[in-house]
This record gives C-alpha cells, sequence and structure tokens, in this order.
C-alpha cells in the first residue's frame, strides 16, 4: 500500500511540474560574470606559439564582458621572441565572439581581433608583422580551446547540452538561454 501511496505522490510531484514547466514562456536563462569566466578561461594559458620564426607566448588573461556587444574581451601579457633579438614583452586586448558547438558541447571563442597591441621596443617595421601573427594565433587557439565544456557530470548538464539554444554577452554578463520542454 505505501509502495503504491509513493508511486501516486511521484506521478502527482512530476505532473505538477509539467504544468508548471507548460506555463513558462518555454526558455530559462542562466548568466555567467567575469569572475566565472576568468576562473574557467585562466587555466588555460599560457598559449605558446611559433608563427614562421616568431615566437608568441599570450599569458595572464584577464577578462571583460562589453556592455554593448556580443562579445568577451581578453587582455593578455604578451612575449615575442625573434631570432637575434632579445625578448619583446607587452599586452594585446583582443575582442571575440561567443560560439556553442553542439557537437563537442562546448562553447568557444571565435572571430577574436586584436583590439589593443602594446609592444614598447618592436622596431616599428615589424608591427604589422607582429600584429597579424598575434591576431592568427589569438583566432586559431582561441577557437579551438573551449572555456566551457558541458561534460556530462551531472542530469542538469546532459539536459543543457541538448536545449541550449543562444549564448551571448548581455549587460556585462555570458548568458545562456535554454529552451524548455513543453
Amino acid at each position: 500500500m505505501d509502495m503504491l501511496r509513493s508511486k501516486n505522490w511521484l506521478i502527482l510531484a512530476l505532473a505538477i511540474l509539467i504544468a508548471i514547466a507548460g506555463c513558462n514562456s518555454g526558455e530559462m536563462v542562466v548568466t555567467m560574470t567575469r569572475d566565472e569566466i576568468q576562473a574557467r578561461v585562466a587555466p588555460r594559458f599560457p598559449i605558446t606559439k611559433n608563427w614562421l620564426v616568431l615566437n608568441v607566448a599570450l599569458s595572464e588573461p584577464e577578462i571583460f564582458l562589453s556592455e554593448g556587444a556580443n562579445q568577451i574581451g581578453i587582455n593578455t601579457r604578451v612575449e615575442l621572441n625573434v631570432p637575434l633579438l632579445k625578448p619583446i614583452t607587452g599586452y594585446l586586448g583582443i575582442a571575440a565572439t561567443p560560439r556553442y558547438d553542439a557537437e563537442s558541447k562546448a562553447l568557444y571563442l571565435d572571430q577574436a581581433t586584436v583590439e589593443r597591441l602594446d609592444l614598447p621596443g618592436l622596431m616599428p617595421e615589424l608591427q604589422d608583422k607582429a600584429r597579424t601573427a598575434i591576431e592568427s594565433i589569438a583566432r586559431q587557439e582561441l577557437a579551438k580551446r573551449p572555456i566551457y565544456e558541458l561534460k556530462g557530470r551531472n542530469l542538469k548538464e546532459i539536459t543543457a547540452a541538448y536545449t541550449l539554444r543562444e549564448v551571448r554577452v548581455r549587460d556585462g554578463k555570458l548568458q545562456a538561454t535554454f529552451a524548455l520542454p513543453m
């Protein structure tokens, strides 16, 4: 008898949850703050890459979220090593668009562009080449290194991986919109 009563309560609770979800607008929005993104991005640095004869190292990332654009910004320390020259250190500002890849169930940064590059000590004739190399490296590396992965560690992540509709920066926060089952 207790088993039957428990089963009836479970069915009633599920029916109520389905009814509540049915009254909803059909979506749920989850936000991530700058600090939460910072905590996920920082361990993925440093990024070191060779480009022709140039060795580029990006380190010490600092995340910022735009108020009016769908972009995540990253300020990093950059070090250039060119044969026969002493290492040159400076700072780099990158802006990129968040993108969710359903196949890998991960969030990436796409279309990275250099917004600011300060390399004091670099010869003026090498500035454009350095900018091109750094932008190419940043674009490639950020597009293939996820900043967040839905690994299916729990029911919430499994559900999110299949119902995520949109990821964008709004009001200085990263917002993920999920479709709710109707």
